[in-house]
């Protein structure tokens, strides 16, 4: 993926304290990560660039909604999702013989930028829930596919008469008491 010049953020001539930025996050920007599990947004990511003489804090704000298919049905609803992640900055002398972090990203000295770009994604991404349902029972929301669930359920119900006629099932029950 090709770096974002907008999320590039020059720190160098940075003053200590807190800095706050602002992105609107839309469909656009996910269209640039290969195979992205969201394709539609509307997100609002606040940061909050805390740099001290040592490293640098950034708290990201995340608050929106997105596009996200039903794990049942598969039917795209609209999610509303809202984060709030901690990310720490440090300088060393070779990242790249430092092991692999997720809180703490290490850059080198002789860098003047840090693009947020991939964090901003990645810290979306971890806002949706692992099961994106959006009603708790099938057929309870106007939003799910009514056919794909009839279907499942047509599919479960026959599952269920197989077990029933098979003398397999019958023999294993003797060992159930």
């Amino acid at each position: 993926m090709k770096a974002l010049r907008e999320y590039n953020i020059p720190y160098v001539g940075l003053k200590v304290g807190i800095h706050t930025y602002e992105f609107e996050i839309n469909d656009k920007f996910f269209s640039l990560f290969e195979d992205s599990p969201i394709s539609k947004c509307d997100v609002k990511v606040k940061l909050e660039f805390d740099k001290k003489e040592a490293l640098f804090v950034l708290n990201f704000f995340i608050d929106g909604k997105v596009m996200v298919e039903c794990d049942r049905c598969l039917a795209p609803y609209e999610k509303e999702i809202f984060a709030d992640y901690t990310c720490y900055v440090k300088f060393v002398e070779d990242p790249d013989k430092l092991p692999e972090d997720d809180e703490v990203i290490y850059i080198s000295r002789d860098e003047s930028h840090i693009d947020v770009s991939q964090l901003i994604y990645e810290y979306i991404v971890l806002s949706l829930p692992i099961r994106k349902i959006p009603c708790k029972e099938p057929g309870q929301d106007e939003r799910c596919n009514k056919e794909v669930l009839k279907y499942l359920g047509d599919v479960e119900a026959s599952n269920e008469e197989q077990k029933g006629n098979d003398p397999r099932w019958s023999a294993l029950k003797k060992f159930k008491n």
